[in-house]
This record gives structure tokens, sequence and C-alpha cells, in this order.
């Protein structure tokens, strides 16, 4: 079974934000968990790549270094080594099939319009998502979530014990993201906003999901 390696746009953001609120869990509807949710359900090979070119950090790693580090069962490279990594291993039985996807799609392609809805908006959207899925797939999301968490805590313990001994971490200097901005965006030029970075996120998982139906999945 191959080992899910989660997407190093997704990983950047999520351990950014959790540095500026104090390394907790993220909370709450966001396009980013929502399409790290859906890729679950697809092949390795699907969703690789679709991650470049979104004008991330120039002081992380790429997506393709973080990656390789993990497949060559070394630790991440140099660079990456303040990230922890989180597997997660893909189960072909709960991809998704041509009638989810078809009726995915309508529910993405209007998010992608919006893609940092009210609170109201966000939790029609996710029922609307989750009545395409089945229970072995939300339960599938459910166990991905408790690994994000352990993958959280990891991080956390590690900020700890690089402020008590006065190290730092690969991210402990960084401060908070700046406000209205993606905070895998920091220190990329030109810098690119929250929106637009959900945006082509959406555009570039609506576009896999296009060419799955293609394919005839």
């Amino acid at each position: 079974m191959r080992k899910l390696r989660i997407h190093f746009f997704v990983l950047v953001g999520l351990l950014a934000v959790c540095i500026s609120a104090g390394a907790q869990a993220p909370r709450g509807f966001s396009s980013q968990m929502l399409v790290t949710q859906l890729s679950l359900y697809l092949p390795e090979e699907a969703t690789r790549g679709m991650d470049r070119g979104f004008g991330g950090s120039g002081n992380a790693p790429s997506a393709q270094s973080a990656s390789s580090g993990q497949a060559s069962g070394g630790g991440a490279p140099a660079a990456g080594r303040g990230f922890p990594q989180i597997q997660f291993t893909r189960n072909p039985k709960l991809f998704l099939t041509k009638e989810q996807i078809t009726g995915l799609l309508p529910i993405l392609i209007a998010l992608r319009d919006n893609p940092l809805p009210t609170p109201g908006k966000a939790k029609q959207v996710q029922a609307d998502v989750e009545g395409q899925l089945t229970a072995a797939q939300k339960a599938e999301w459910t166990e991905f979530q408790k690994k994000l968490q352990e993958l959280i805590d990891e991080f956390r313990q590690r900020m700890g014990a690089n402020a008590s001994g006065g190290g730092q971490g690969s991210m402990s200097g960084q401060g908070s993201p700046t406000q209205g901005q993606d905070p895998g965006a920091q220190g990329s030029a030109p810098q690119t906003t929250l929106l637009q970075r959900r945006q082509r996120q959406l555009d570039a998982f609506i576009k896999v999901l296009q060419d799955r139906l293609k394919t005839g999945v």
C-alpha cells in the first residue's frame, strides 16, 4: 500500500498557522483542509505535483525535496528538518467514484469563486461535500485528522524544546503571518494573497477531478 505524504503546501500552511496560534490544531472549515480531505480518496499519482506553482515560501524546501527525503527512508532534507512528516495509507476501495466526482465538481467550482466563505456558507459547503461521501470515507478522514493532531503535537513539542534550549527551529523565528496573506507564502516574491492561493489550489484540484472523469476513473 502506498503512503500519503501530506501535500507540502498544506503542511507549510498548517504548521505556520499553528505557530501563530500557539501550535493548536486547525479548527473550522477551510478550502485547504477540504482539498486535503478529498485527496485521501484519490490515487497518489493523481495529485502528485498539484502543489507546484502556488508561489510558496522561498525559505521552505520544495515539495519535491520534502517528499524525496521520505521516499529514500532517511529523514527530510536539511532544509525541511523542522517539518514533521505525516504518513497515511490510501485505501483504493475508498477512491472517489465517477458519480461522486460528478457530484463534487459543482460544489468545488462554486467554492473556487468564494474560497473564504462566511461560517454559514462554509457549513453548507461542508454538508454538501459530506453528502457525496460514504460512511467509510468519512471515517478515513477522522483517522487522518488524528494523525494530523499527532503531527501538530510533535511540532509543538519541538517548538517548546527549542524555546527552552535557546535554539532556533526551522520556523520558530518567523513570527505570525502577514494579515491577508497565506502563511505558506512568507518570503515569496511576489507574495500572493490567501484568496488567490486558495483559488489556485481549488483550480488545480478541480482539474485533477476533471481529468479523472476523462480517463473514466
